[in-house]
């Protein structure tokens, strides 16, 4: 039985929910209900549209995003395990690890007028992984890692979250000022922020000891995105800007305009070491707001 066949015995389509295939192996999930409807593909486990009522969509898929199984999809929230960035010894291994390009097994699925919850697994030899996707007027996810092995499990993981925002250049971040990061833009220096982020060029930074919401201002859009973060220190801003965008290939003509990634992470110094049987969860809680 196909992976859709299998879903939609399992859970029949309804008026708040429905499956669709746009291309071979990358199955997607529709939900509706009063308070938002959102979008959410099975392979690699990743929300890539949530709109509450009433709103623009919160996030951002590439108009040249790869649909296609060995392809990562750009847009969205791409799950970054079990390591974030380049493998810390394993040169070949594809770049935030494993999941991005991989089924994973719809275990629950609730959805009412009010609000949904999503459960979505994924295992590998040593580690089991949940995401837990709860859908009102805001969204929240929830990543959790247990460690099934016999040994101590170290981690870095991040919700790379493309956010939809009205142009680049008018935005601005704030709830990082004062924290220390690692520009990787610039050889990895490290760094501390002063005021507010303001973007005009390629940025690529990982800041730790954050302790507060951090909030996307979008005058354009007359809207504030709020990011909460739990079981975190650390977070990832990164736009490609225009060179790395061209090489990237799948950003779309001026897409780089439209998307800026404000990731909530576990990286760095702020990797996370399970021992057997231990568990741990990274979570973020996203809204909006009026500007």
């Amino acid at each position: 039985m196909s992976q859709l066949n299998d879903l939609n015995s399992r859970f029949p389509a309804n008026s708040h929910w429905h499956f669709s295939e746009p291309a071979p192996g990358i199955v997607l999930l529709h939900i509706h209900s009063d308070t938002s409807t959102a979008t959410i593909s099975l392979y690699g486990g990743q929300v890539l549209s949530f709109r509450p009522r009433n709103q623009d969509d919160l996030l951002w898929v590439s108009d040249d995003a790869h649909f296609a199984e060995g392809k990562a999809i750009r847009g969205g929230i791409p799950v970054c395990w079990p390591w974030f960035g380049p493998h810390p010894t394993d040169a070949d291994a594809p770049a935030h690890g494993t999941v991005r390009k991989t089924p994973w097994q719809l275990e629950e699925l609730e959805c009412n007028h009010q609000h949904a919850k999503v459960l979505l697994r994924y295992s590998d030899e040593n580690l089991n992984l949940q995401l837990a996707i709860t859908l009102d007027t805001r969204l929240h996810l929830a990543l959790t890692t247990e460690n099934h092995g016999a040994t101590n499990a170290t981690i870095t993981s991040a919700l790379h979250s493309y956010f939809a925002i009205s142009d680049i250049s008018d935005i601005h971040i704030t709830g990082l000022e004062d924290k220390p990061f690692r520009d990787a833009v610039n050889s990895n220096r490290a760094c501390l922020q002063r005021g507010v982020i303001r973007f005009n060029g390629e940025l690529d930074r990982v800041y730790q000891d954050v302790d507060k919401a951090i909030c996307i201002h979008d005058p354009g859009l007359k809207r504030i995105i709020r990011i909460h973060n739990t079981g975190s220190k650390s977070a990832v801003v990164w736009t490609p800007w225009i060179d790395k965008s061209k090489r990237l290939g799948d950003m779309g003509v001026n897409g780089y305009r439209q998307m800026v990634c404000v990731e909530s992470a576990n990286a760095d110094s702020d990797a996370i070491t399970l021992p057997p049987g231990g568990q741990h969860t990274l979570s973020a809680l996203l809204s909006i707001e009026d500007l």
